[in-house]
């Protein structure tokens, strides 16, 4: 469907501002987005994209293509290459899991010694893009597995999993958007507890993992620690309220979540339960230039935009540039191509 490129997850961003939930899911991942948006237009796109392009052949034995990570086919004019017919370059890439940018035609080819003079002369159908990593997220599709045309995914642990994340399932790219309904009366609430208690007991502690967002009536929270059937637990998550709650109340757990199907250049397929669930990882700098960036523009947004908040009596912070110019200049130049020629 959509072609998207995000670059870091909410768990990320909250866990760097220490927000601890108080901000709600869907503001953070506006902030990730539009923090993704601005890098991926100045320095690319870090997230593969399926596709095929078609370009003008050179006539020569070099070609010169866009970032390219991997090659599904090659059709030079009517004919179809395989791999023997060219060589990807540099060999070694421009960096670990980064791109090619040219392929010579291989000197033992009987299909290739020249890329079609034409302006449409070459189709090469792969994957595109500055970088590509993924790996296990830990969490596999949960009971029921996911049709080709839902719109949420189960997992089996809800903490493993966040908006802001392209997941890979099979050869399907999915953007995790958000959470849906929770998994209702997982367990129970072992006890009466109060507003200010931040240490629970669970009828069965197992039901639950740590990171999980859980639900006790309306009030959400995060566990952030078990031992055995107690719990510490982050109150009022997702800027619910924090309140109290009496014994044998249910406990819902947040592991199904929001998806966009088929991203980038991929087609929505079913899967069943307990397919491992992979995530595409950016380099560290971008993921880390994405969250200073969205850091940014929520703590301006909270100022009103003005750039400082707090009072002489509490300490000011100023809050004074969205996209920081040096870091933002580096990386720009650590993932830069030359242009050919």
């Amino acid at each position: 469907m959509g072609y998207h490129q995000y670059f870091c997850t909410i768990a990320e961003l909250d866990d760097d501002l220490k927000l601890r939930g108080t901000e709600k899911a869907a503001v953070l991942l506006r902030a990730v987005r539009d923090a993704s948006i601005f890098l991926s237009g100045k320095i690319g796109e870090f997230i593969p994209v399926t596709e095929t392009r078609t370009l003008p052949g050179t006539g020569h034995a070099r070609l010169y293509v866009p970032p390219l990570l991997a090659v599904t086919s090659i059709t030079n004019d009517d004919d179809t290459l395989t791999s023997v017919d060219y060589i990807l370059n540099p060999r070694q890439r421009h960096w670990r899991n980064g791109p090619y940018s040219w392929i010579e035609a291989d000197p033992d080819s009987t299909l290739l010694a020249a890329w079609h003079e034409d302006r449409e002369g070459v189709a090469i159908a792969g994957r595109w893009g500055k970088y590509e990593y993924s790996e296990a997220s830990g969490a596999t599709v949960g009971t029921g597995g996911q049709t080709s045309g839902a719109a949420t995914l189960l997992a089996d642990d809800g903490s493993k999993l966040s908006p802001g994340m392209h997941v890979l399932i099979g050869s399907e790219q999915e953007l995790v958007t958000g959470y849906s309904t929770p998994s209702t009366a997982v367990t129970t609430l072992n006890g009466t507890i109060t507003a200010a208690q931040d240490t629970i007991t669970l009828a069965d502690g197992t039901k639950v993992k740590v990171g999980e967002i859980i639900r006790c009536e309306w009030e959400q929270m995060r566990v952030d620690e078990i031992q055995t059937h107690s719990i510490a637990v982050t109150r009022g998550w997702n800027g619910t309220v924090k309140v109290a709650h009496t014994t044998a109340a249910n406990i819902d757990v947040f592991r199904t979540f929001t998806v966009e199907r088929g991203v980038n250049g991929t087609t929505a397929a079913a899967h069943t339960a307990a397919d491992v669930i992979y995530r595409y990882q950016v380099p560290g700098d971008v993921n880390y230039l994405a969250r200073q960036i969205a850091a940014l523009m929520l703590k301006k947004a909270s100022s009103g935009f003005a750039g400082k908040t707090g009072n002489s009596e509490l300490g000011e912070v100023y809050y004074t540039n969205e996209f920081p110019r040096g870091p933002l200049a580096e990386i720009s130049q650590a993932y830069h191509i030359p242009e050919a020629g």
